[in-house]
């Protein structure tokens, strides 16, 4: 599965951290945060597709060992669906980490409250997803999809299900 989070959504860079924080980081308020850019942009549903609004600020924060990790504290996503009924999910304070394996894979820890995006791969349709706790996955070299689509203790949301 080729995966995208909201902020790769939006076109930026969301690819993000490691399982371990690195020492020494300074304090959310000492961080560099951006405005995720205004607007709305479509997300493909199986049969249908959504609309997707957010706002909010964000920060990428590099890691030892080639980790990352995104954060969004406080963004805002309203997601509305083709018949116009909508939801809004205020507070999505998630983290997406990043870890690159040593087969040259890559695997993605979320944590907290998450918007992901899936498009069309490995036999599973493309879909929108908030999922709550912590979800992981693996993607390889090609970003496809190495087992399961999600795996962990968290909640996931089809949202697809829920507006389409």
């Amino acid at each position: 599965m080729k995966t995208t989070s909201i902020i790769r959504s939006l076109a930026l860079s969301a690819l993000a951290t490691g399982a371990l924080v690195a020492p020494a980081q300074p304090a959310l308020a000492e961080r560099s945060f951006e405005e995720i850019p205004a607007g709305t942009f479509a997300v493909p549903c199986p049969d249908s597709e959504l609309t997707v609004a957010a706002a909010g600020k964000y920060a990428v924060i590099e890691l030892p060992g080639g980790r990352t990790k995104t954060i969004w504290p406080g963004v805002s996503i309203t997601v509305t669906g083709e018949s116009g009924e909508s939801v809004t999910f205020e507070g999505t304070a998630g983290l997406t980490h990043t870890t690159p394996l040593s087969n040259g894979n890559q695997m993605f820890t979320a944590t907290g409250r998450n918007f992901i995006t899936v498009p069309d791969a490995n036999d599973h349709p493309v879909g929108v997803f908030l999922t709550i706790g912590t979800v992981s996955w693996v993607l390889d070299e090609n970003e496809e999809e190495v087992g399961g689509m999600f795996t962990g203790t968290g909640r996931v949301t089809d949202l697809c299900a829920l507006l389409g």
